[in-house]
């Protein structure tokens, strides 16, 4: 059994018992509206190779709403081969989560290197690290 809490819609921000969505009764019937029209959009043969802002322009529906259906799963972008979104950092056009391959890998290495410096700074006591690293590159300066 699932307990309702009461939370805002996402979109109106009125109060509601949330069930399964972030969004009201009256939202969730507004954005169902919306996912069916391009649902519908998107099963024309014709319209097998638009791109985002063809779909936002024909149906009235933001990008990133359509966007969002698309991260979410709802909408399958490997369909459809110009369909998609803007990486979040790079702009580059993606299908899924919100990061490129090239992103993704590029920060995750930085976070892995700040991590790896951290745990080193922590096993040799943060004042000796610091005053250690400075002193060098204090060095390599001159």
């Amino acid at each position: 059994m699932i307990s309702e809490q009461l939370d805002n819609c996402r979109l109106c921000g009125s109060l509601f018992l949330k069930n399964y969505t972030d969004y009201c009764k009256d939202c969730c019937k507004e954005v169902e509206e919306k996912y069916n029209s391009i649902a519908e959009y998107l099963k024309k043969e014709q319209n097998r190779n638009v791109t985002l802002e063809d779909v936002s322009a024909s149906t009235g529906v933001s990008l990133k709403q359509i966007a969002e259906f698309i991260r979410d799963g709802r909408i399958y972008a490997e369909d459809f081969p110009n369909l998609g979104y803007s990486c979040a950092h790079c702009s580059k056009l993606i299908k899924k989560q919100l990061l490129c391959v090239d992103c993704f890998d590029r920060f995750s290495t930085d976070l892995n290197k700040t991590l790896k410096i951290d745990k080193l700074e922590k096993e040799i006591g943060s004042e000796q690290f610091t005053a250690s690293r400075e002193s060098k590159y204090w060095r390599l300066k001159k």
